[in-house]
Order: structure tokens, then sequence, then C-alpha cells
């Protein structure tokens, strides 16, 4: 017998399976210590009419509520791999304090909307830290009845002009440890917020990819570089195995061209293309540096020539290790 499920829950089904047929990007955020105003601030500037400059959606809900739409899905579309993959990856995915953005705009515009919306924050007994905090040496506003406190941290203090000094910096609290009641009041008489609170971006769902946010931080000179190492790496292994491809064909080309103009340096066999008989000529007349000079006379000639042209063969070993350069 299936289950039955509340009104308010096959709601969320609804709404999350018209998201899901609408929206081709989402967002995997972490929600904790985010406030309401924080999620009403971003879902009115992510409307069609609001102020950011994309258009969106954002889901909250159980996880095991979440899986199972994604789950439904797939078991109904068993032949749709995009279906059958976000059914996988968010089995996986979906753990802790975790909503969801939906999207088909840039993706950029959702990060800067989160940088935007982060919230300064005090420590709070119990909360885990964020981040390191650190308490730097120096004159503080506090009088010395508040001691205490520096001596439950082990801070070094003095008394300087009737308010506390603190004589060293401390390390406070550790990133991803728990505040303790010391540290807070401490960070609190010192009027310090070291927290900043927001969502936080886990995973991306993009058109049947899934993959790490950092992706979003990569300049365009970082995505160059990265294709052409892939070119390079392509063509490294097609010339190792033979194989043929559209990477290795310039380097084959190359090396052709080499072993060519090697043959015509050692005999009377000239070709023109490349500009190889201008080459040719540049080096007999020592205009290009040759291997070897002749000693004088065209019956020099053929020495030199040959002489030249066992170089040019050894030097075919020497660039393979360099050809690579040609994509840079």
């Amino acid at each position: 017998m299936s289950r039955t499920y509340s009104i308010k829950k096959q709601g969320f089904f609804a709404k999350m399976n018209e998201y899901l047929d609408t929206f081709e990007k989402i967002v995997v955020v972490s929600c904790d210590n985010v406030t309401s105003k924080q999620f009403n601030k971003m879902r009115i500037g992510m409307r069609p009419s609001g102020d950011l400059p994309f258009v969106g959606k954002i889901l909250m809900g159980k996880n095991t509520m979440m899986k199972k739409v994604v789950k439904d899905r797939a078991a109904e579309d068993p032949t749709n791999p995009i279906k059958a993959l976000q059914a996988e990856k968010f089995k996986a995915i979906l753990k802790l304090n975790l909503g969801l953005i939906f999207t088909n705009d840039d993706l950029s515009h959702v990060e800067d909307m989160i940088k935007d919306n982060l919230v300064q924050c005090g420590a709070k007994v119990g909360a885990v830290a964020p981040c390191d905090v650190h308490i730097e040496a120096g004159q503080t506003a506090l009088e010395p009845g508040q001691t205490s406190f520096f001596q439950a941290l082990n801070i070094h203090t003095k008394i300087t002009k009737g308010n506390i000094e603190i004589l060293t910096g401390i390390h406070l609290v550790q990133k991803d440890t728990k505040v303790g009641p010391s540290e807070a009041i401490l960070l609190q008489k010192l009027g310090l917020n070291p927290f900043y609170y927001g969502l936080e971006m886990q995973m991306i769902y993009d058109q049947g990819s899934f993959y790490s946010p950092d992706v979003l931080s990569m300049t365009d000179a970082t995505k160059e570089q990265m294709v052409r190492d892939a070119i390079n790496n392509v063509a490294a292994l097609s010339l190792a195995t033979g194989y043929t491809t559209e990477a290795s064909f310039p380097h084959i080309a190359v090396n052709a061209f080499k072993n060519i103009f090697a043959v015509s340096l050692g005999t009377d066999y000239d070709f023109d293309a490349f500009g190889a008989a201008q080459l040719k000529s540049d080096i007999k007349e020592g205009k290009v540096a040759a291997a070897a000079p002749a000693a004088g006379g065209d019956a020099a000639a053929p020495a030199a020539a040959a002489a030249a042209a066992a170089p040019a063969q050894e030097s075919e070993e020497e660039e393979d290790g360099d050809m690579f350069g040609l994509f840079d």
C-alpha cells in the first residue's frame, strides 16, 4: 500500500518538481546560522521584479523529502540519464542543513548575491567558529576590574593609564571549535564581532554536470592554461602510441619537415615549401649558424652539407621535448 503524504508535503514535492523542470542550474548551499531576514531579502531580489541581475528560486526543506523527489523522478523515467545522475549525486550530497538555489542565469551572480548577504555577528557560547579568532596585543578600553576574564584565558596583561593592556597576542578561538563562555564574554566586552554568517556554496549542478564552486573563481587565463595542458597531454599520448590525432598532427608535420630538410641539406635535393630552399641557402652562405663551417671551395660544400645534416637530425630529438611549446 502506498504511503499517503500530507497536503504540505505534497505541495513541497510539486514545487521541487516544478523547479527541476524549469531550471537547469542548481547551487547546493549550507544554511547554518542564516536568518529568515537574509532568506527573505535574497528571495525578493531573485524575483523577476527584484533588484538582482538574475532570476531564481530558493528551496529549503528536509533532506529526506528532497531525496525522495529526485529518486521518484529517476524511477518514473528510468531511461533518462540526467534524472538518474541527479538521484545518485543528491543522495550523497544532501546531508545536514542544506538548501537549493535554482536559476538559469550566470552562476557568478549567485555567488555575488551570497557574498553581499553575509551578516557580521558576535561569538555565542557553544557556537562552532567558522574562522580563527586572534586577539592582538595593545591597549583596551576595559577597566582593571575586568582582568579576571584575561586570567581565565591565560592572557598576559598590565594596567596602563587606568585601562587593561594586552601584552601578547593570542589565538583565542580556533576554526571549527566551539566557543567557550570565557571567550564569548571577552569578545563581547572588547566589542568584537568576529564571525560572518551566510549561505555557503557546497556543490553546483549545471545542465547534467556536478562540480565544485571553486570553478566560479577561475580566471579566463586559468581556464585557457587548463585547455592548453589538456591538448599537450593528448598530443604527448598520441605521439607515444603512434595514434594520430588533431592535437599531435602539428608535431608530426614539424618532424616530417625536419627530416626532409635534413635530407635536403645533405644532398642536391631542394624544395620550396615553408621556405626550405631559402633556409638551405642561408645556411650554406653562413647567414644562419651551421654546425660545421666549410673548409673552403666547392669541394668542401658536400662535406659541410653532410655535417649540417647530422646536427639537424640530432636536433630533432633535442627539440621533441620543447615541441609542445607550439601551443603556448
